[in-house]
């Protein structure tokens, strides 16, 4: 099954090339079976692959999980998935839905974890759940200074090792992740 959702992405791919050869449409997979999540690594490095998301709740299904209270029943497939997404160099996954759009302190939670496991964005089924979730995604004003205080250190380094300003190491791979939060900030701040 995953060979077949292969080939359909990249004949969708190939069918997209004829329409639009300048690339401006790019392809987001849903991952709901366990084939999709063992070909993960695949489907992220097919053409036109920009992000991919997890269908948890069909997926939980096939896999017979029921979700508990802290939420850590597919702890491992979510972690695959933002580990694939990274070594095909494509961006973060998105987070899946959740169902219960009512519970706005309970969707702040579990996308703050998402959010530490890698993910960046989230679906919603719901208007109300979105300023949720882009107040999640979005950096604050400390995590804004504290990379830009990165950034000025390394590059005053000379691009080499530097110090944080509590002393900790920083090196070309934290330097890439302050890059990305300010990619994020808001251009107000």
């Amino acid at each position: 099954m995953a060979k077949a959702s292969l080939d359909r992405l990249t004949d969708l791919a190939r069918l997209l090339d004829e329409h639009d050869p300048a690339g401006v449409v790019g392809l987001v997979p849903l991952l709901e079976t366990p084939q999709a999540i063992l070909a993960a690594a695949a489907i992220a490095s097919a053409p036109r692959v920009t992000r991919l998301q997890i269908g948890e709740a069909d997926l939980s299904a096939e896999l017979g999980i029921t979700p508990g209270d802290q939420d850590q029943e597919l702890l491992f497939v979510r972690s695959s998935v933002v580990l694939a997404s990274a070594a095909a160099g494509i961006e973060p996954p998105a987070a899946a839905v959740t169902t219960d759009f009512r519970d706005l302190e309970a969707l702040r939670r579990s996308t703050q974890a998402l959010k530490r496991l890698g993910f960046r964005g989230r679906a919603c089924i719901h208007p109300a759940q979105i300023p949720v979730v882009h107040d999640a995604f979005t950096p604050s004003s400390e995590e804004i200074a504290t990379a830009r205080d990165l950034i000025t250190r390394f590059e005053a380094a000379g691009g080499g090792v530097c110090l944080d300003a509590r002393g900790r190491m920083v090196d070309l791979a934290v330097i890439r992740d302050a890059r990305r939060t300010l990619a994020l900030a808001p251009h107000s701040q």
